[in-house]
């Protein structure tokens, strides 16, 4: 039985890894911080699998790994992030401690085990600065190639998109400074799924429209995202962190074959949903990126390719959060 390890493990990703993984008989350590509440029915039925254990701790902290096992782990999936927009302005500090302290740190432990590779999920928001520089010029779908930049150090909203930069360099200096390469980078584009929370635009759709809001405001609408159902997002990890020929490779993952307006997305949220919408379409918010959409031809090269369409993956999202939203719309936004 392979062992496994997941840093972030009660997050969004997380708890669809893991459940991934003890389906498929992997042995599954979690560490998390619990900073968010963790209290509810799919985290539950995670931890209290036979084949699964939690430790409380914060990878900022180096005495968190003092309690792993030495030498015991085949896979370490390094998600832990402190994400979502509002914590980039109002908790900076904690976001960019977590985002290169804790990678720095993970590291460390790992290069001093015998084995264990490490997939390390970093971010597009790693290259969001290099969109505003090109502008025009960026180019869409955005290979792996593309440099990474930051375009205000005086924004604070950096605080989590250098994390993700910084990380992808730090691993890169063990590479060359330690000969460690047993690591993989990936960065997700847009995913979502049930359990992901408020904050991303697909999840505060469903939230608006289960309320009935009308007019429904859209902030633009003809901005473009290509959107990538969580299933997705897990079959393509686990492939990258078992191939050898991935070691010192980084991977965009997303969705290339459907990118769609914004005001789209409504619309086929509401035709889920089965009602008529009423839409009042307002100035996209100052700074809002036209267009994002990964290239995955690297990805595709190895075999992969897309399973849920966007349609098939708002179903079974908007089916969950309207079956869960009496308890989870207190919890998952507190």
């Amino acid at each position: 039985m392979k062992k496994v390890l997941i840093t972030g493990g009660a997050g969004f990703v997380g708890i669809h890894l893991s459940k991934y993984l003890l389906k498929n008989d992997y042995e599954v350590t979690l560490i998390d911080n619990f900073a968010r509440p963790n209290d509810d029915e799919e985290f539950l039925r995670v931890v209290k699998h036979k084949n699964c254990k939690s430790i409380t701790g914060d990878i900022i902290s180096p005495n968190t790994f003092q309690y792993l096992q030495k030498d015991y782990y085949d896979y370490i999936y390094h998600l832990a992030a402190f994400n979502g927009t509002s914590n980039f302005y109002n908790h900076p500090v904690e976001v960019l401690k977590t985002g290169i302290i804790g990678t720095i740190n993970v590291l460390d432990w790992v290069i001093n085990q015998s084995k264990g590779k490490i997939l390390y999920t970093s971010s597009c928001e790693a290259y969001a600065g290099t969109m505003k520089i090109l502008g025009e010029k960026f180019p869409i779908p955005t290979p792996e190639e593309i440099p990474l930049s930051i375009d205000d150090v005086n924004n604070v909203r950096w605080s989590y998109g250098v994390g993700k930069l910084t990380s992808e360099v730090a691993f890169n200096c063990y590479k060359h400074g330690r000969d460690f390469d047993r690591f993989c980078i990936v960065r997700p584009h847009n995913f979502f799924g049930p359990r992901m929370g408020f904050e991303h635009v697909v999840a505060q759709f469903i939230d608006r429209i289960i309320k009935n809001e009308s007019p429904f405001k859209i902030y633009g609408g003809t901005e473009t995202r290509s959107f990538n159902y969580i299933d997705n997002v897990i079959e393509s990890l686990v492939m990258l962190m078992e191939l050898d020929e991935t070691n010192g490779e980084i991977y965009h993952i997303g969705n290339d074959k459907e990118e769609m307006k914004i005001i789209d997305l409504a619309k086929m949220l509401f035709k889920i949903a089965d009602r008529e919408p009423n839409f009042e379409v307002l100035p996209a918010p100052e700074g809002s990126v036209k267009r994002r959409c990964p290239n995955i031809d690297k990805l595709r090269g190895l075999g992969y390719d897309i399973i849920y369409s966007t349609e098939e993956g708002l179903e079974k999202t908007y089916s969950w959060y309207v079956d869960n939203y009496d308890w989870y719309s207190l919890k998952g936004k507190r």
